[in-house]
């Protein structure tokens, strides 16, 4: 085998492996990695009592409980902003549409959304779209 056909033999065994360590940011690569969409059963299994840790671009790790009642206490460790580790009072519920969608209202500001939810492996991802490839990608945690 000539060095040509070799590099390119590799690189069809080896790009798969490197895609698949690297985190997707986009709804693309969510879906790309095997990651399939939650539906509206399954969201209401795992949501309530769930807790919840939620990864920002800038470094901030947030987490909480969800309560039955559809209210947490979020705490924030603030990385990437030059604040102090701060905790908010928030709500959550499912939407019809088979969105998790929460609010928080924190000291300084409202964080308010609503995300389609995906599961590639253990690692959850939420968009705000369930079909736009471009869609940005938010790492979640959920365990119950």
């Amino acid at each position: 085998m000539n060095p040509s056909t070799a590099l390119c033999v590799g690189l069809l065994f080896v790009s798969p492996l490197l895609l698949a360590q690297t985190p997707p940011d986009k709804l693309g690569d969510v879906k790309a990695q095997g990651g399939q969409q939650l539906s509206l059963d399954e969201l209401r299994a795992l949501l309530p009592g769930a807790k919840v840790f939620s990864f920002t671009r800038a470094g901030s790790t947030r987490s909480w409980s969800n309560d039955p009642d559809g209210t947490f206490v979020a705490s924030s460790d603030s990385r990437g902003k030059m604040q102090r580790p701060s905790r908010g009072h928030g709500t959550w519920h499912i939407g019809d549409n088979a969105t998790y969608c929460v609010t928080i209202e924190w000291s300084s500001t409202t964080e308010q959304w609503c995300r389609y939810l995906f599961r590639l492996g253990d690692r959850y991802y939420g968009t705000k779209s369930a079909v736009d490839l471009s869609s940005e990608a938010h790492a979640l945690e959920i365990s119950r």
